[in-house]
């Protein structure tokens, strides 16, 4: 100390310190003491608490000038490079979507485009195909199974539900088309079971191993038929988001039985689909997710419901046009004579037809009122829409026909009447039953979405996709009121047509519009709710419009147009997502 230190006195005796031999760097602080008067003990007293007096000068001025404490400085230093290791930490173990988004986009790149993506789109093709069927199959196969399964105009809604099919089962041309449909499905299936999980879903659920070898599978799968096997999948980290669900897994994965472990990964992912459920009313999702459900409840509602209504619309006037040319036979009397002959359309009232035979011919829309059938015989006969009400059989047989007692015959009086190896079920003859009106019906109506496809996919962009939808709806709303002016065929196929041909175009801007409004990680589960609200409404709406078949269509008109048009209204309501981009 003494060597580095020297006391040099002023003329009043005060002792400045100097740094260093040669007088060194003063302490600014300390030139500006004023100098203090007297001596003695006072001097005394000063040199003894030097130190002190100098520390606590110090720490006073410095603060009164607003320079903090180093031991200050020091520890905020500290707390500055904790906090950066920590928020380090997070982002390396917790990316953001963005981030996460940015990571897969360069590993896909990496894998390149080529037989994986093709076969997931040969895959997901069949998928919406069989999905699609559905739009136009009932309409096809409806004419020729409700005669097949006997059903009546009020059951149509509740068809493939079970009902009886008799003893002889027939193998007819609409069962072949059922089956013909059926194949899409098939594919579909057997071709998700052995495609892989997507990555992405491991990704954002922080399974990185699992994701890790799919991503390996794209890449060799695709670079292998490109003649490339030798190029090596480069990818070695893949970060990803860790959750509270995925700690718990992994606690869970080396204690407790198989079982245990099994029921903690499924009951944390069903709580991971309700959590998704949830989320889609989420403050900023709650209105967008109510407006698209009902616009896709109301779409559905109408335009399957209608699918069935249309065909039995062309029908129903041809049954009115049949009807007016109804033969009427009253108080007759047919004894002993050899019916070899068909029955059309006729009704029979009061009649006595006694020793009578009916053999080997078929019966089409015919009823026998308050009739009489007297040692008769009946073989080998085939009925359609044929009726016995309110009459009396008496030592009557009935040998190989479709005439039954709990179906045929109403309210009648059976006195010795004999049933032999009886035909359940409806038989069709082909020559007779001939819907090729119904099935052009039908097929047209499918034919006119291919331009409604087409247009909505160029203007898609260009118009937007509220326009689309929007106006989409509100004329097949149009096209749907017209019809209680149409009084022909014609006129009802004519604006089938345009129905189709303008309510597809709703069907593509609400896909695309769904996909868009919804970020990646809630647009599965939007989309999953949302298709299976349609498919309800398309169950509710086909069950609804067959139960007024023949008896009022002003009824299912109406609420077909008052559901399009309110679903148009709101669809307006929807926010534009055409310069959106994709989260």
């Amino acid at each position: 100390m003494d060597d580095h230190w020297q006391n040099n006195v002023n003329q009043q005796g005060t002792e400045i310190p100097t740094y260093g031999e040669g007088g060194g760097q003063e302490y600014p602080y300390q030139a500006d003491f004023p100098q203090q008067e007297g001596g003695g003990d006072e001097d005394a007293r000063s040199d003894a608490t030097e130190g002190h007096d100098e520390d606590a000068e110090a720490m006073y001025e410095g603060e009164y000038q607003g320079i903090p404490h180093p031991d200050e400085i020091k520890a905020a230093q500290r707390a500055a490079r904790a906090e950066a290791r920590k928020k380090a930490r997070l982002a390396a173990a917790m990316p953001d979507e963005e981030d996460l988004a940015e990571q897969y986009e360069n590993i896909m790149e990496d894998c390149g485009h080529g037989r994986f993506q093709w076969t997931l789109f040969i895959v997901l093709g069949m998928a919406l195909m069989a999905d699609g069927v559905d739009g136009f199959v009932v309409g096809f196969v409806l004419p020729s199974a409700e005669k097949d399964m006997c059903l009546s105009n009020a059951n149509k809604g509740m068809l493939g539900w079970g009902i009886s099919l008799g003893t002889q089962y027939q193998i007819h041309t609409w069962r072949v088309f059922i089956l013909v449909c059926m194949f899409p499905a098939i594919i579909a299936l057997i071709g998700l079971v052995f495609m892989p999980e997507s990555p992405r879903f491991f990704l954002e659920n922080g399974r990185h191993d699992e994701a890790w070898m799919i991503l390996r599978q794209v890449h060799d799968t695709n670079w292998k038929a490109k003649g490339e096997p030798e190029r090596v999948f480069t990818v070695s980290n893949i970060t990803t988001p860790k959750t509270q669900e995925d700690e718990f897994i992994e606690i869970q994965s080396d204690t407790g039985t198989s079982f245990q472990r099994w029921t903690v990964r499924h009951t944390n992912l069903l709580k991971q689909v309700m959590q998704n459920v949830i989320s889609l009313a989420a403050p900023d999702l709650r209105l967008q997710s109510l407006f698209l459900a009902i616009v896709w409840f109301t779409m559905a509602f109408s335009y399957h419901g209608l699918s069935v209504w249309f065909p039995d619309m062309i029908k129903y006037m041809q049954y009115e046009e049949y009807e007016s040319k109804v033969k009427l036979f009253h108080r007759e009397r047919v004894e002993r004579f050899h019916f070899n002959f068909s029955l059309v359309n006729q009704i029979h009232k009061e009649g006595e037809y006694v020793h009578d035979k009916f053999m080997n011919i078929e019966i089409k829309s015919v009823k026998f009122e308050d009739s009489l059938f007297e040692n008769c015989y009946f073989e080998d006969v085939r009925s359609t829409n044929t009726y016995f009400e309110n009459c009396t059989i008496k030592n009557t047989v009935f040998y190989n026909t479709d005439l039954w007692e709990d179906s045929k015959f109403i309210d009648c009086q059976m006195e010795n009447a004999t049933f032999l190896h009886p035909k359940k079920g409806c038989h069709l003859n082909f020559q007779e039953e001939n819907d090729i009106v119904i099935y052009m019906v039908s097929f047209l109506g499918s034919l006119a979405t291919l331009p409604g496809n087409i247009l909505s996919a160029l203007f898609m962009d260009k118009i937007g996709r509220i326009k689309i939808i929007g106006g989409s709806m509100l004329v097949s709303a149009v096209c749907t009121f017209l019809l209680l002016l149409s009084f022909s065929q014609g006129a009802v196929i004519l604006f089938q047509c345009l129905f189709y041909a303008t309510s597809v175009a709703a069907w593509n801007g609400l896909e695309v519009i769904t996909v868009e409004i919804y970020p990646s990680a809630k647009r599965c589960t939007a989309f999953g709710v949302l298709n299976g609200t349609c498919k309800l409404a398309a169950i509710i709406g086909s069950f609804i419009f067959a139960k007024f078949i023949g008896v009022t269509k002003i009824i299912p008109i109406f609420l077909a147009f008052a559901a399009l048009a309110c679903g148009g209204l709101l669809a307006t309501k929807l926010p534009d997502t055409r310069e959106k981009i994709l989260e």
